[in-house]
């Protein structure tokens, strides 16, 4: 479980994490992830993820994307400043190594 941490890494460690990420997974394991979509606040090191480029590198991992699903922060003030989340669950492919 990935939970609020993909958006602290920016292109190039997303695509350097995806895999050893996905290496650690046995088949027909599951990896939830939530991404993070909005304003960053201040002092803090976040970056633009889309839902898209993260199920694209998790394809190329041989994981299946079965659940995209977005949602307003439960967070107040984070929903105020329009903060919203995926939820993504990803399955990793028989016999990828």
């Amino acid at each position: 479980m990935l939970t609020a941490v993909w958006m602290h890494l920016d292109t190039e460690e997303r695509q350097r994490a995806m895999p050893k990420v996905a290496a650690l997974m046995g088949d027909g394991g599951m990896m939830l992830m939530s991404l993070r979509h909005g304003p960053v606040p201040p002092k803090r090191r976040m970056f633009e993820v889309s839902d898209e480029e993260t199920v694209e590198l998790a394809r190329l991992c041989a994981l299946d994307c079965v659940l995209c699903r977005s949602t307003d922060s439960v967070g107040n003030l984070n929903r105020v400043a329009g903060v919203t989340w995926t939820r993504l669950a990803l399955v990793k492919a028989a016999g990828y190594a």
